[in-house]
């Protein structure tokens, strides 16, 4: 059990390269690059106790910067959307990068996934290692204010539980909303669907968006819409149901605020019958974005040559609600200068 450096992420003509380290137990193991903090492999064994890979991913660097969904990145300075980029911070109007339509995602033209980052492991307390990748976000940065210092740390459990911590400071007042764009299916990253998966969310309610994936505002419960996974359901089952919430986005797109207040919050348990893994995930924030690759067109390969296809793989980004900026009545992503911005999610995987 422990961490080590696993080689490098090269490029095609072999110029560039960044590098790979692996956290590994007695039976799963988990590969980090240090360029966008993507998580490159994650090995997690099905009910025969034969490891897959879970993980969508490329095995070229050129296709991490030029891929458009960043799958198992990091993401931020605010991971989601802003409406028309911008917000209003201590009374000033913020204008950020436009690189969704009119709209602010994911941190702008370039990303905190389109950055490479200075990778070190560290002892805790507890014995554990983990890896911590860190970067300066320097202020104005796709518009933001503020110099925001980040640190994100990985480690894997005895229990198989991957734990990603995302801490922040700025000296300026700022926003902050980090995660990781988790991209997996359960049936290894060669698997054609997630549509097979069975899905819990704990959450009552969500927020309806526009077809642009902006919040209208309302916050409606899960009651009675496809979008009630209170109860164990099959993913595929549930959007094949009419639906003027689903059908726009031709699947899964959407925000849940969790219904859990604990420290470490309940979010969501998947898992896929055919190969007996389960994933649960916790979380400290006060929302998760579910989506069901369902703008992937095939046009991008990925690891063992596979393509990525529509309904390939399920992703999750725990967070701030998206554009929660402009909804005042929501958890606020707001950062005040010298203060920690401190987040955890944890990925637990087990057996059904």
């Amino acid at each position: 059990m422990g961490i080590f450096m696993n080689g490098y992420l090269e490029s095609r003509d072999k110029k560039r390269k960044a590098p790979l380290f692996t956290l590994s137990n007695e039976t799963m193991s988990v590969t980090i690059c240090s360029y966008g903090g993507y998580i490159t492999s994650l090995f997690v064994p099905d009910c025969g106790r034969t490891p897959g890979d879970v993980a969508l991913g490329f095995d070229c660097l050129d296709d991490y910067e030029a891929c458009t969904f960043a799958p198992c990145g990091i993401v931020g300075r605010y991971a989601n959307r802003i409406r028309n980029g911008r917000f209003s911070l201590d009374g000033r109007d913020i204008q950020v990068t436009q690189n969704d339509g009119i709209h602010h995602l994911h941190g702008g033209k370039k990303g905190f996934h389109r950055y490479m980052w200075n990778p070190s492991v560290h002892m805790c307390g507890s014995g554990t290692e983990y890896l911590q990748l860190e970067r300066l976000s320097p202020d104005g940065e796709e518009g933001f204010p503020g110099n925001l210092s980040v640190c994100v740390r990985f480690s894997l459990s005895r229990r198989n539980e991957l734990s990603i911590r995302f801490l922040a400071v700025s000296d300026r007042d700022t926003v902050c909303n980090l995660s990781n764009h988790m991209a997996v299916n359960l049936n290894t990253c060669r698997g054609t669907t997630c549509l097979d998966h069975r899905l819990t969310i704990y959450g009552r309610t969500f927020s309806p968006a526009s077809p642009d994936g902006i919040p209208t505002g309302e916050v409606l419960p899960v009651e009675h819409t496809n979008l009630d996974f209170r109860e164990e359901r099959l993913l595929g089952a549930q959007l094949l149901l009419p639906s003027r919430h689903t059908e726009p986005f031709g699947g899964l797109d959407h925000n849940w605020f969790l219904e859990d207040k604990s420290p470490m919050r309940r979010c969501l348990t998947l898992s896929h019958p055919g190969s007996g893994r389960v994933m649960e995930c916790l979380t400290t924030m006060p929302c998760v974005h579910v989506y069901t690759s369902n703008s992937l067109t095939g046009s991008e390969t990925g690891k063992y040559g596979t393509p990525y296809n529509s309904q390939c793989a399920f992703f999750t980004e725990t967070q701030y609600a998206p554009d929660s900026v402009s909804h005042p009545g929501w958890a606020q992503p707001f950062l005040k200068a010298g203060r920690q911005y401190d987040h955890t999610t944890v990925y637990r995987f087990s057996l059904l």
